[in-house]
């Protein structure tokens, strides 16, 4: 069974194309073409054609009708003018509810570029080049300690950008967004798994009984190599996303 709405959506659909053909129709063509005949046919000619629609009509129903417009000398082309600027307007009309349409489309995207650039700003508010974090990721040998603070605008991303509300409207651009999100995420894990408190408040993939030895243990090395590579990659991405929300939203 169909519901209400699909019904609804079916009408409007083919009356537009029935009812407000484009002017290449062939419905339009007939009308047009049947008064331009009716103004250039010779008035000899249409009365021969009158006559025979009369007379099939008063030999099929036994009754005699007449019509005295059908003897007239006077070519009709009232008739033939009145049809082709009815076809006219009809395809006007027709052109004027599909731009209307058109607009109304319109309307909708751009409605939603300027959400999906509104959510784009409030994240360069948060996370920018700029800020300690994408310094941290761009710059910071993970052989040395850290300040957490200077992954607070990370922390944010990964904190709060992962509901609907920190979504964009456009599936290419939510796309992006979640790329960077995860990177970040799995990069906040890794600082998590393979950094510790030490001496003075900061944090370091280095534990302070090992801190001063000549040569470190080869799994402190392997945890430095890593961060560094997973934190170079976060930065990369994050310097992407950017350059790409601003091309593709900047109008």
């Amino acid at each position: 069974m169909f519901i209400k709405n699909e019904v609804k959506e079916f009408t409007i659909k083919y009356g537009k194309k029935w009812f407000f053909p484009n002017f290449s129709n062939k419905l339009t063509w007939y009308v047009i073409t049947i008064g331009a005949g009716i103004i250039i046919t010779p008035t000899p000619f249409k009365l021969v054609f009158y006559n025979w629609l009369v007379d099939t009509f008063n030999i099929n129903s036994g009754s005699q009708f007449t019509l005295s417009e059908v003897n007239s000398n006077s070519a009709d082309y009232m008739l033939g003018f009145g049809l082709v600027i009815a076809a006219l307007l009809h395809n006007l009309f027709g052109k004027w509810l599909l731009l209307q349409e058109s607009f109304s489309k319109k309307s909708i995207t751009e409605k939603r570029h300027e959400v999906d650039k509104a959510l784009f700003n409030e994240f360069l508010k948060i996370f920018p080049s700029g800020c300690p974090s994408a310094y941290l990721l761009e710059s910071h040998d993970f052989g040395n300690s850290f300040s957490l603070k200077s992954l607070e605008q990370l922390d944010t991303f990964v904190y709060e950008w992962n509901c609907p509300e920190k979504q964009f409207i456009d599936p290419g651009l939510e796309k992006h967004r979640k790329e960077l999100w995860k990177k970040c995420n799995e990069f906040a894990w890794l600082i998590a798994k393979k950094t510790a408190p030490v001496f003075g408040g900061y944090q370091s993939a280095v534990p302070d009984r090992v801190k001063s030895d000549w040569d470190w243990p080869e799994w402190v090395e392997n945890d430095i190599k890593e961060l560094n590579t997973l934190s170079s990659e976060t930065f990369k991405a994050h310097q992407s996303f950017i350059k790409l929300m601003r091309e593709l939203l900047t109008c």
